[in-house]
């Protein structure tokens, strides 16, 4: 699907997808492969592979047959969902940026971006190309922070579930599920750490930076380094709760093993009672037409001895 997107004013408003050549942004998402293809041919550069990163970034310049430099730079969107496959957890947003025109990539439609771009209003208009990218930026971070104080909640819950319920076994997807976000999360910070530090400087290869531009890139790096401590805290909390979790277990399977020993302590007082009784000799109540009901009510006696004295002794 292709989205136009046509400079009025200092306004960006959506055009006519037949006036794409003099459309100011174009955004491209989903099975767009002859657009792609012919962006590929045109720009010498592997767009549709570089959508397939998902732990990277590309930036690279460009110099065109008039000697005029433009940018390709991709950085992550974490898209983390619950049962999700490690190598699905993060997409990438392809720019291609021109003086004057800036083209979008995404393999499937990422909804803040046509939000973000309809009768977005610019500050700078000679500067545009450069404003939209950063905003586009900046909504990401701002996403991925909604997204860690989800995360902060998930452990919450998590925390309070081992709290309170004894069953661990639905504990582990949950926490699964979290080490995902961790691990989405983490890798999308250093890539976009990457792609941010890229056009700072390489801006100035378009055009001047300008103050509110710096402004706003000097905003990401505060979030990135942000959301950096922020991951960082709860990836070590995460695996003290895995550390916990595990000495729950074993503590679970302690008592288990322990329940057993004491029964396998307990009935070999019985045993070797009624092995006893069973022996080819005279024995108390061999004639006693009770003998076998005081067989068994002397092994409860003693088996239940052995256990309080065992207990009181604290070996078992």
């Amino acid at each position: 699907m292709l989205k136009t997107y046509s400079l009025t004013k200092d306004t960006l408003v959506v055009s006519s997808e037949s006036n794409i050549k003099n459309s100011s942004v174009v955004y491209v998402y989903g099975d767009e492969r002859e657009y792609i293809e012919s962006s590929e041919h045109k720009y010498d550069f592997k767009i549709g592979n570089i959508l397939t990163f998902d732990d990277q970034v590309a930036y690279d310049t460009m110099i065109d047959q008039n000697d005029e430099k433009s940018l390709i730079v991709s950085f992550l969107f974490p898209a983390v969902h619950e049962g999700g496959h490690l190598d699905n957890l993060t997409t990438s947003v392809v720019f291609l940026v021109f003086k004057n025109k800036l083209i979008i990539f995404t393999k499937q439609k990422l909804k803040f971006i046509p939000e973000l771009l309809s009768n977005m209003v610019l500050r700078d208009v000679n500067n545009f190309v450069e404003e939209v990218l950063l905003k586009i930026m900046q909504k990401d971070f701002y996403v991925m922070l909604n997204d860690l104080r989800g995360v902060k909640e998930k452990i919450d819950d998590l925390d309070s579930e081992i709290s309170t319920s004894g069953r661990l076994r639905p504990t582990f997807g949950d926490l699964l599920t979290l080490q995902k976000y961790m691990i989405a999360l983490s890798t999308t910070y250093k890539a976009n750490h990457k792609a941010l530090d890229f056009i700072k400087k390489n801006f100035t290869t378009i055009d001047d930076i300008n103050f509110s531009t710096k402004k706003i890139i000097d905003e990401l790096y505060d979030t990135s380094d942000t959301m950096d401590r922020i991951i960082l805290g709860y990836s070590q909390y995460l695996a003290n709760l895995e550390n916990m979790i595990n000495n729950m277990i074993s503590y679970q399977l302690n008592m288990i093993m322990k329940t057993l020993t004491e029964i396998s302590i307990v009935l070999t007082i019985p045993a070797i009672i009624f092995g006893f009784w069973g022996i080819n000799v005279h024995v108390p109540f061999e004639k006693s037409s009770y003998g076998v009901l005081a067989v068994l009510i002397i092994s409860a006696i003693l088996s239940l001895i052995c256990w309080l004295l065992m207990r009181r002794k604290t070996y078992l």
